[in-house]
């Protein structure tokens, strides 16, 4: 999957280097008598071509809700029973801020990149065992809290931006690389079925997931008026899973890493939002975000406190996440 990924991405950005070298009009409209007074000018005072640079910087923040589950099979072949655990947590509730930087050059080359990190401050966990087949015979289950952990997102994006299309809309292909990660944690345990049921002291176990890979995409943008923008942002995203545990209540696994989860995965991110010119340079802007994440099946391999593993059949990872974010933008 990786080394597919990475073919599929130099490709991609091998086919935006082509759309520049055939649409640019400082590359595809020169002769080649041209292009060596070009490459022999560049960066001297008397350089007489027009580079136009636009640059935004925004920073937003607001709230955010994920949701994450995975469960695993009882073997490696998926069976035994076909799901024998299943962890989820859900109504994560997070407090976020985000950072964005775009350029823009001679209105054709586009660059973009973002960060964002969260703090989880509310939010459940369910961890519940089965003896049987499609979550039958459920021996054990316990509710925990989940109202500690963080999360981060990094993304970088390069594309070619057509221009105005149709009416104002401003369409720009992209490529680009994506790192995202949730570290979760469980505390104040809950035993609800079981030999002994109530709550149960010392739990504070930790989930610390990664999902990293290339993407393609499109970037979208309407002007209404000149105080007001739509955009819009598709991005599908291929991913390589990681994710490390640290059961803290069992003996029998090692510590800190008891077990670690490794899968292949997909996943898409879209935002809409707009911008409200306050001046020439400095906008508000608003704007949801949505990611859809998943795996396909991979592998639980689990650590041992006498030093010894063993591996069985990671079913699937499922991660969504909502956000609200309400900011400033700054042009120049």
């Amino acid at each position: 999957m990786k080394k597919k990924a990475w073919l599929l991405l130099i490709g991609a950005i091998f086919l935006e280097i082509s759309l520049l070298s055939i649409s640019s009009p400082l590359i595809g409209d020169v002769s080649a008598e041209e292009e060596t007074t070009f490459a022999f000018k560049t960066g001297y005072p008397d350089d007489n071509i027009d580079w136009n640079m636009e640059t935004t910087f925004t920073f937003n923040t607001g709230y955010r809700s994920d949701d994450l589950d995975w469960n695993i099979a009882g073997n490696i072949y998926g069976n035994n029973p076909n799901i024998l655990s299943e962890l989820s947590w859900s109504d994560l509730n997070i407090h976020q801020i985000k950072a964005g930087g775009k350029v823009i050059v001679n209105e054709t080359f586009y660059l973009r990149c973002s960060l964002g990190y969260g703090w989880i401050f509310d939010g459940k966990n369910q961890d519940s065992d089965y003896s049987g087949d499609n979550r039958t015979f459920e021996f054990s289950r316990s509710n925990n809290d989940a109202d500690d952990g963080n999360v981060l997102d990094v993304s970088l994006g390069v594309g070619y931006q057509f221009g105005q299309v149709s009416g104002m809309v401003i369409i720009t292909p992209l490529v680009g690389y994506s790192y995202h990660e949730q570290k979760l944690r469980m505390t104040d345990g809950f035993q609800t079925i079981g030999v002994t049921t109530g709550p149960f002291a010392g739990l504070n176990s930790t989930y610390e997931t990664e999902w990293n890979g290339p993407w393609i995409g499109v970037d979208l943008s309407f002007e209404i008026n000149k105080k007001f923008t739509l955009f819009g942002a598709f991005e599908y995203h291929m991913a390589d899973y990681y994710a490390k545990a640290n059961w803290n209540l069992r003996t029998d696994f090692a510590h800190p890493k008891s077990f670690e989860h490794t899968a292949d995965g997909s996943g898409i991110v879209m935002s809409i939002g707009g911008d409200y010119a306050l001046n020439d340079q400095w906008f508000i802007n608003v704007n949801i975000d949505y990611q859809d994440w998943s795996t396909y099946a991979g592998t639980d391999r689990i650590f041992f406190a006498n030093g010894t593993t063993s591996e069985t059949r990671l079913n699937e990872v499922n991660w969504d996440s909502f956000a609200g974010m309400l900011g400033l933008t700054y042009r120049f």
